[in-house]
């Protein structure tokens, strides 16, 4: 496995996973899985016995994330999943003007340092952030990002407002950053107590 290529694929039919060495000429395609969900986001967590995470999406089911093994046997929802913060009323006006999705859904999943092993972290639309502390069978929400002072002042992009990336420092366990769509990107130095803005030279984002 420590030679192995895998790429996870989410699409609207499910989560494909294609494997290869490291010379990368063929593939081994499998798939689909979780079927009848959207899969917005798939991630392989080596840390320890390789893991794939996925969010998944769905009309009738709304929205959860899913782990199973790389050989697709087994995917297993989160018994506690991240729900998203509902969006507030300004941020619904942009929605209707531009007819904007605001339906809920797992955006990102991120595993954590290799000290957190059980740690991961989602990012949902309506942002929001979400920590897992036992490998995505329960996730809590980060109150301090996702009931932060500026979220009035958030507007939805094009796709969404989702809270589409997470950066964790790899250096200082306390320091992680987040991107939102469109409020811009946040930094938390305490370990989530709270987050500042950080965006600069872009003028129309939260504390430029």
């Amino acid at each position: 496995m420590g030679d192995s290529v895998i790429v996870s694929v989410g699409t609207k039919r499910g989560l494909f996973l294609f494997q290869s060495d490291k010379r990368r000429q063929k593939w081994e395609r499998r798939g689909p899985f979780i079927k009848g969900w959207q899969i917005y986001h798939a991630v392989v967590d080596t840390r320890g016995t390789p893991t794939v995470h996925a969010a998944g999406s769905a009309v009738a089911f709304a929205t959860t994330t899913y782990a199973g093994d790389l050989r697709g046997k087994k995917f297993t929802g989160a018994k506690k999943p991240p729900i998203p913060p509902k969006p507030l009323p300004k941020h619904l006006v942009w929605t209707k003007k531009y007819g904007i999705s605001m339906d809920p859904r797992v955006w990102h999943i991120e595993p954590g340092r290799a000290s957190e092993r059980r740690v991961l972290y989602a990012g949902t639309a309506p942002a929001g952030l979400f920590r897992s502390g036992d490998d995505g069978k329960s996730w809590e929400p980060v109150p301090a990002i996702n009931s932060h002072p500026s979220r009035k002042d958030w507007n939805p992009g094009y796709g969404g407002m989702c809270l589409h990336s997470i950066q964790l420092d790899p250096a200082d366990s306390r320091r992680m950053y987040v991107a939102i769509s469109a409020a811009g990107a946040f930094r938390t130095d305490d370990g989530g107590k709270a987050w500042k803005p950080i965006n600069r030279a872009v003028a129309k984002y939260v504390g430029a």
